[in-house]
């Protein structure tokens, strides 16, 4: 069970009394020891001051950068202080650090929609907190302008994902996942047609951190990155939206699976989709018991309809005796189900094949007929 610690008064002295305080630094304090994560890629980054020259000083590490370069928002330049932004890359607090700095994107995450951005980290991480996440329009920027704070998630306006590998939203951290700092790529992933906040660090997935994303009018959701470190330095690498339909569900399934994702990559028309879609082939995180009770697999709707299906097994039936119905209660078991009963049929059916022509191999369907039979 994950312990979470209310933090949401933490840089305010007049609201909370020294020992929440500093039960709140040990909590943080703590959490920087070890567990740090790997960057993405090999490459050395030069240790001078890019920012007091120059545009003609770039990082030589252009990794993850090709994957996409769709940009589908910037960050807002209008509402932005102590911070100096340079296309997509954000500097905070190039001369010195007297606060706390937030900046948002230029346009809010439309509802019914699917949402995912990547940044890069072009510089070391450290102070009192640097947060990726997201904010509805109610967050005030300029609150903690001279504050230290870790603002994401400190209130119920906002969710917050911070350099330390803690998630916070409504004033609760909660252990996450490991911690980052320069050379890492943080992936967003807010599904604004059920309301759910998924981070990936390094494109590998970290489970769902948050559900009840607002979703109703009249409320505007941002994303948001805040820092209160000197010459913290991010960079947007790709952000795009995608609507919720058959086809984007559809390649959310078949991403599942490696076998039935490269059968489709070797059609062409069905190609351009699965690279429009590239985000959805990230490998899933490990689920132990912990991660299952507090990071739970959407179910999908459309499918379960609100109720628990059961499935029966077909070879016992035949045999006459009784089958025996198992609970179904996520997609992903749903789908194994259909993808183990499809390669039995597909067994069976080879093996007749070959019982039938005796000089037809069980390798000579083609992988077109394999998934025609699959889907």
């Amino acid at each position: 069970m994950r312990h979470y610690i209310s933090c949401g008064s933490l840089p305010v002295a007049s609201e909370m009394n020294v020992a929440q305080r500093s039960k709140n630094a040990n909590f943080l304090r703590t959490s920087c020891t070890d567990n740090w994560s790997v960057p993405f890629c090999n490459c050395e980054y030069p240790n001078e001051t890019r920012w007091k020259h120059s545009t003609k000083k770039m990082l030589p590490c252009s990794c993850g950068e090709d994957t996409s370069r769709r940009l589908d928002w910037i960050w807002d330049k209008a509402l932005t202080f102590e911070t100096v932004v340079s296309g997509a890359e954000v500097i905070f607090h190039p001369v010195y650090s007297q606060g706390t700095t937030i900046v948002r994107g230029n346009e809010p995450l439309y509802r019914g929609r699917h949402h995912y951005w990547e940044l890069k980290i072009l510089s070391p991480l450290s102070g009192t907190d640097i947060m990726f996440g997201i904010g509805t329009d109610k967050v005030d920027l300029l609150r903690h302008q001279f504050s230290f704070t870790s603002v994401l998630g400190i209130d119920d306006q906002s969710w917050g994902y911070s350099y330390r590998g803690l998630a916070q939203h409504n004033g609760q951290l909660k252990y996450y996942g490991k911690k980052f700092s320069r050379g890492r790529i943080i992936g967003i992933y807010v599904d604004m047609f059920r309301g759910t906040l998924e981070y990936f660090l390094n494109r590998r997935s970290l489970g769902r951190a948050y559900s009840g994303i607002p979703r109703e009018d009249g409320v505007e959701i941002y994303p948001m990155v805040s820092s209160t470190s000197a010459k913290s330095s991010v960079k947007l690498i790709n952000a795009a939206s995608f609507e919720d339909n058959l086809r984007f569900n559809c390649m959310k399934v078949i991403c599942k699976y490696p076998k039935l994702l490269a059968q489709v990559n070797a059609i062409p028309g069905l190609k351009k989709i699965a690279q429009e879609l590239w985000f959805l082939q990230f490998k899933e995180p490990n689920r132990t018991e912990d991660f299952a009770l507090n990071n739970l697999h959407l179910a999908d709707e459309a499918v379960l309809c609100g109720k628990k299906l059961k499935l029966f097994n077909s070879t016992d039936s035949a045999d006459g005796n009784d089958s025996k119905g198992q609970e179904i209660n996520s997609e992903s078991q749903i789908y194994d189900s259909l993808m183990k009963r499809e390669d039995l049929n597909e067994e069976t059916t080879r093996s007749s094949k070959s019982h039938n022509h005796r000089f037809i191999s069980t390798e000579s369907n083609s992988e077109d007929d394999e998934l025609a039979v699959i889907i």
